[in-house]
């Protein structure tokens, strides 16, 4: 693990596989990222770029036919000792989830039990790790973490179907936070949620990670979402992230073909009107993705060894902070870097 003591999770060349044999899918490709203390790390594409089955891949919550082929996901605890999340065994894995990390499913209807009330699926989770508690310390844990999510005290005995689909967000979000964990994986937790209920969700998010301080892994296809709440972003294609950086300049001087037609895909509410360029075609199929620079089909500045070679994962010309998978940007280059993904435009 990197010698930054700041780093709670580590990700090293985390490798996921639909299937097995020759007519198996790579859905995630050496996939590196770090994760630092209070941190919100935004992880964007869109469908079908390997964005949830990483999150998946982190938890150890990946079934058949989905496998962890290669890697490692090591945690650090404030003690300093660390562990990888992929040696664990069953019973480690059980102690470590929602204690140490968490995770806040798409779903909410899907993933809570349906026929059972928030308040016992608060319960349940406070009894499997903290069996020691009074029924009174049980009931004032759930009503505070109630509260906190801004759920009245009344609707603790409400069963799923019986609240909106933003207070049934809210409710996972109170059940990730009940043992208070450093980490939580948050997967597109405001897809089925309209514009005002997401507003409501995010605000109450990012006032419980300032609060508590934990650390927040952020997946979305919204990458306007992102800008708004993330410290850094990594923008992932066909199982691989093509560019990590700070949200600020991802926003300001896109660098990967790929950010900067995500970031043209959406208006501004403000400002002069801008023409929309967005992504012509569509996402490959992971079942044959093409040679080298899986985006070169849909890219307008592809050149020919863009069609042969892999781009790396590394930082362009002039910067240290910022990571790219793109030729144009490689130290030997490929030719001139076109000006908007130079920060000229």
């Amino acid at each position: 693990m990197t010698n930054d003591d700041d780093v709670v999770l580590e990700v090293r060349n985390l490798s996921v596989e639909y299937g097995s044999g020759p007519g198996a899918v790579r859905a995630v490709e050496k996939v590196s990222l770090s994760l630092r203390r209070g941190e919100v790390l935004g992880i964007a594409g869109e469908s079908g770029s390997g964005k949830s089955t990483l999150a998946f891949a982190m938890n150890r919550l990946l079934r058949p036919p989905g496998f962890i082929t290669g890697g490692s996901v090591r945690y650090r605890a404030k003690s300093g000792q660390e562990v990888d999340i992929l040696d664990m065994t069953g019973e480690e894995l059980r102690t470590f989830r929602w204690a140490e990390l968490a995770m806040v499913f798409q779903s909410a209807m899907n993933a809570l039990n349906p026929v059972l009330s928030i308040r016992a699926q608060l319960a349940d989770t406070l009894r499997a790790h903290r069996g020691r508690m009074t029924r009174k310390e049980e009931h004032e844990r759930i009503i505070e973490l109630l509260r906190l999510v801004g759920i009245s005290a009344d609707r603790a005995s409400a069963f799923p179907h019986e609240l909106s689909g933003g207070m049934r967000q809210r409710a996972m979000i109170a059940i990730a936070l009940a043992l208070e964990p450093e980490i939580i994986v948050m997967d597109e937790p405001t897809t089925a949620l309209d514009v005002v209920m997401q507003r409501q969700v995010l605000a109450v998010i990012m006032g419980l990670r300032k609060r508590l301080r934990f650390s927040v892994i952020f997946i979305t296809h919204d990458l306007s979402l992102l800008l708004e709440m993330a410290d850094r972003i990594a923008v992932m294609y066909a199982g691989r992230v093509v560019e990590l950086g700070a949200s600020s300049e991802l926003y300001k001087r896109p660098r990967h073909p790929y950010s900067y037609g995500l970031l043209h895909s959406f208006p501004t509410i403000r400002g002069p009107r801008i023409e929309l360029t967005g992504i012509g075609g569509w996402p490959p199929d992971l079942r044959s993705t093409p040679p080298g620079c899986s985006f070169h089909p849909r890219c307008l500045h592809a050149q020919d060894p863009c069609r042969s070679r892999v781009p790396v994962l590394a930082p362009p010309s002039g910067e240290t902070a910022r990571q790219v998978a793109c030729l144009l940007h490689e130290a030997a280059g490929i030719g001139r870097v076109p000006a908007e993904l130079a920060g000229q435009s």
